[in-house]
């Protein structure tokens, strides 16, 4: 049987928003709209690439903001200076590399992209991304999780979430993640162009969109089940 006392908890996802910061009143909105229970950004705060100062800002904003209304955690994207890492580490915020439980769900974050031609700041290899989100799902197993939620801030690759016109840019090591573990879902943001959903075995692969476009994903947590609800605004 799959039954939980109380309310089934919400959670709202945006990302890139990269420095507008309209995308956070909307964000509000909907919090106090649809009651969430826990927002989680999946990356990449500012619009300039290494405005150190403006990205730490950015960062805060969002942070401060939206703690007032619902619990907020936050992944750092790969346009993110390693400063914004530590702010949301300082401010209980950060979801990088750790695995929360909701009941039996599980939800594991981790944050920035595999190496880009633009040498972007917070970039792991291919090989670290693997390793440290194979402990992840191993560490949900351990918790006893019988759902899964992986948020990351770039796609797997050959996937919809990952696909440009000249081709699939997405990370390898997710892509063995989810061929190997199969979590319910994995919502993820990055390539803006590549909003989207997918199926990869009995994975839903969910590309959120940017925010700075007013795409957001309301994600209601079942002891059985995980919905899923796009506003666009």
């Amino acid at each position: 049987m799959c039954l939980r006392p109380g309310k089934m908890p919400k959670l709202l996802v945006l990302s890139d928003m990269h420095g507008d910061r309209k995308a956070v009143e909307k964000a509000k909105g909907i919090i106090k709209k649809d009651k969430i229970d826990m927002l989680v950004y999946l990356g990449d705060f500012s619009e300039k690439l290494m405005d150190v100062e403006a990205n730490i800002a950015d960062a805060e904003y969002l942070v401060k903001e939206l703690r007032g209304l619902t619990k907020v955690h936050a992944l750092f994207g790969n346009c993110d200076v390693p400063e914004v890492r530590k702010l949301l580490e300082d401010e209980g915020a950060a979801i990088h590399n750790q695995v929360i439980m909701l009941g039996k769900t599980a939800v594991a974050g981790w944050g920035g992209s595999h190496p880009t031609p633009f040498n972007t700041p917070s970039e792991f290899s291919e090989e670290e991304i693997e390793s440290s989100v194979e402990k992840l799902m191993s560490e949900a197993r351990r918790k006893g999780a019988t759902q899964v939620i992986l948020f990351t801030h770039e796609p797997p690759a050959r996937t919809k979430a990952d696909k440009l016109s000249f081709g699939h840019v997405g990370s390898s090591a997710l892509r063995n993640i989810i061929d190997k573990h199969q979590p319910d879902i994995q919502v993820c943001g990055h390539i803006h162009e590549a909003k989207s959903e997918d199926l990869v075995g009995k994975t839903r692969i969910i590309n959120v969109g940017p925010a700075r476009s007013g795409h957001f994903l309301e994600i209601t947590v079942g002891d059985c089940s995980i919905q899923t609800r796009e506003i666009n605004l």
